[in-house]
This record gives structure tokens, C-alpha cells and sequence, in this order.
């Protein structure tokens, strides 16, 4: 097992949105982006567990890294492409949202209308698909939120600024005494230290570097480096 300090690199994103097409006043918000595995995601998915909104709250760590660290490379996206594709999928599951929410609420006024005459057994099967449905797309809807960092609806966005600060966290190398596989556990030293010294483990970053072979290797290479 060996451990390395490294300077993670994340891209600070500022953009401008709209509530809604009726209510075109502009509003400013910003959120945070891994910018070291964010080029080599493969899913929509994986893009979610690089979104580090809540980094924010801490001071921006910007600074001349000294020669004995190491510090991840930083890649960049078309953010108005990534940010605007969000909205997008967001406004979709808002109508999906109300559409199921309608046909929900009419299966349960029919099961409380006739389950006393009838056994409802198929409305009440409707009714817990549509609620699982429901569950479903809220979750996704949520998730989205929590990346571009609002907790209201968005009509458009519009990236205004974006830049890059280094994040500290801790790389621990963990190598498979059979195969010699090597697996990285990638602590988040800020928390870690707000919990009194426990560490805090970043299971989305860990997993994806683990599931990931282009994340492992572009971890493996900076720290070789």
C-alpha cells in the first residue's frame, strides 16, 4: 500500500438561467465539475458522480502546487453542451413527471372509489408501478438538480465564466498480492478533516476509478509522473 497527496483539479462553472419562458429574468449560480476524469466518461451517468457542487462552500484552494506534488491534469468540455443537455433532460422529465402524476392520482381515486365493492387487485398493481415510476424519475430529476447546483425549474442556460481550482485529496494505492492488480481508494481530505480525522472516503470517484479503465489510467499516470 502507498499513499500520495494530490491536487485534484476542478473546474469552477458560472452560468445564467431562466425560471421559466414567462419569467425571463436572468439568475446567476455556478457549480463545480471534475475537470481531471471529465473527458473520459462514457455515460451520463458517470458524469453525475463528477459533480461537486457542495466543494464550493470551502475555500477555493488555488495555488502554485510545489514540486513535490502531484497535480492531475485538467480537461475541458463543452459546457454549454453538458449544462444545456441537463436542462433539457430536466424539462423532459418534468412533463414525464406530470403526465404519470396524473394517471397516479386517477388509479388511487378509483382503487378508494371501488376497492370497498371489488377487490382492486390490477388497480392496485397499476398503482404501485406508477408510484415506482414516479420514485424513479423524481430521483433522476433530483440528481440533476444537485449537479447544476438550483433547486428550482430551468426554461435555458448559459455558461458566462468558468475556471480551475485544485482540490487536496489523498490517493491511496492498494495492490492485489496475487495478480498485482493495483486498486486506488481516493480520500477527501477536506472532510475528512471537518470529521476529526476520519477518513472520508469518495465512493463516486473510487468506484469510477475502479469500473473505469481511462479514469485508472489517467490516475495511474499522474501520480507515476
Amino acid at each position: 500500500m502507498s499513499e500520495n497527496m494530490f491536487w485534484m483539479p476542478y473546474h469552477r462553472i458560472q452560468f445564467d438561467y431562466t425560471h421559466s419562458e414567462e419569467n425571463s429574468t436572468q439568475r446567476h449560480c455556478e457549480t463545480a465539475l471534475n475537470a481531471m476524469f471529465c473527458g473520459c466518461v462514457k455515460s451520463e451517468g458517470e458524469l453525475f458522480m463528477l459533480f461537486r457542487p457542495n466543494y464550493l462552500k470551502y475555500e477555493v484552494m488555488s495555488r502554485s502546487p510545489q514540486s513535490e506534488e502531484v497535480v492531475g491534469p485538467a480537461f475541458h468540455l463543452d459546457f454549454d453542451r453538458v449544462l444545456g443537455g441537463f436542462v433539457k433532460r430536466l424539462n423532459e422529465l418534468k412533463g414525464e413527471l406530470s403526465e404519470l402524476r396524473k394517471e397516479l392520482h386517477k388509479s388511487r381515486v378509483r382503487i378508494r372509489r371501488y376497492s370497498w365493492i371489488i377487490p382492486a387487485t390490477w388497480d392496485l398493481k397499476k398503482e404501485r408501478v406508477l408510484s415506482e415510476k414516479v420514485a424513479k424519475l423524481s430521483a433522476a430529476k433530483n440528481v440533476l438538480r444537485l449537479c447544476l447546483n438550483v433547486n428550482e425549474d430551468i426554461d435555458s442556460i448559459k455558461v458566462r465564466d468558468y475556471s480551475t481550482f485544485y482540490y487536496p485529496t489523498l490517493v491511496v494505492t492498494l495492490k492485489n498480492r496475487e495478480d498485482g492488480i493495483e486498486r486506488y481508494v481516493i480520500v477527501n481530505l477536506v472532510e475528512s478533516e471537518l470529521a476529526g480525522g476520519h477518513l472520508s472516503c469518495d465512493k463516486g470517484l473510487t468506484e469510477l476509478c475502479y469500473r473505469n479503465s481511462e479514469c485508472k489510467d489517467v490516475l495511474a499516470r499522474s501520480i507515476a509522473s
